[in-house]
This record gives C-alpha cells, structure tokens and sequence, in this order.
C-alpha cells in the first residue's frame, strides 16, 4: 500500500507546482506585457535621451504592437487571462488525475494477477512432487515385488555331491 501513498505524495507534488507555474506564468506576462508600465515610461522618459541597453526602444515597439496600426486596440485583460489560464490548467490537473488514477488501477490490477499466478504456480508444483513422490514408491514396491523369489525355487536347493533318492513307481512292487 506504499505505493499508494508514493504516487499521492507524487500527485500532490505535480498539482501544487502547476498551480505555483500558472500564477508564476501569468505574473511574468503581466509584467512583461504590462501596457500601463510602458506607456508611464514612454510619458516619464524623455524621447530624445539615450537608453544605454535599448530599453526603451523595445518598450516604444511593444507599445506599438500592441497599440496595432490605428492604435483602436484594447487593453489587455489580465483577470480574465488569469481566470481563463486557471480554467485550462484545472482541465489540464482533472485529465492528469484521471490518467493517473488509470495507471494506478492497472498496476493494482497487474500484482493482483501477478499474486494467482504465483499461487497457481506454487500449486502446481506442490501437486507435481506428490504426483513424483507417489510413482516414486509405486515403483519401488513393484522392483521389490520383483526381486522376491516366487514358486519352486523358495525351497532349499540341493547340492550336486547328495546322493538323490530312489524312485519308486506304484504297483511294481515284487510279491
């Protein structure tokens, strides 16, 4: 059940750096973008005076893409990019936590059938050295049925140096 708890531990971890990411994201654009800031600066800043890095020709070409060719653009919105953003990134988390729930299920899925197996198997094997054990001794008790003298030849056997015994037939007697 660790593993659970490992892959919570790993989920919470991924949402709550998504959510960091997002505000961090929309934050960044805001004041990169901020046309309120850039037009402060074009209206503070003297036109004529030099900018060492190029800084306020970049903003003054920012402006003016933004303000587009008649200037008749809006403003950006910058709750709604945050609400919206927040929007996708919540559908983004859901269909991440889907997945991930799919892929816990499967492995729980996976051990379980990996678990039958090995107990089918251990079964297997226990029937198969009984199975072994018994053929085992029915062939031991076959070999010493088999090596057992049977008939006859139980009997003593005689020596070649004893005289045999006279045979003698019925009725032929002398009288």
């Amino acid at each position: 059940m660790s593993v659970k708890k490992i892959i919570r531990n790993v989920f919470e971890e991924v949402l709550e750096t998504s959510k960091d990411m997002a505000k961090s994201s929309v934050k960044q654009v805001a004041s990169t973008l901020s046309p309120w800031d850039m037009i402060r600066n074009s209206f503070n800043d003297d036109e004529n005076s030099p900018s060492p890095s190029g800084q306020k020709t970049e903003q003054q070409s920012k402006l003016k893409e933004m303000q587009g060719k008649d200037g008749s653009s809006t403003p950006l919105n910058f709750e709604g990019l945050n609400k919206s953003y927040a929007e996708q990134d919540k559908q983004k988390i859901e269909s991440m936590k889907q997945r991930l729930f799919q892929m816990v299920k499967r492995d729980d899925e996976k051990s379980v059938q990996r678990a039958q197996q090995t107990k089918a198997e251990k079964e297997r094997s226990i029937a198969q050295e009984e199975a072994d054990k018994r053929r085992k001794e029915e062939d031991r008790q076959r070999q010493s049925s088999l090596a057992a003298p049977q008939g006859k030849s139980k009997g003593r056997k005689r020596k070649a140096a004893e005289p045999q015994p006279a045979e003698t037939k019925p009725g032929s007697s002398k009288q």
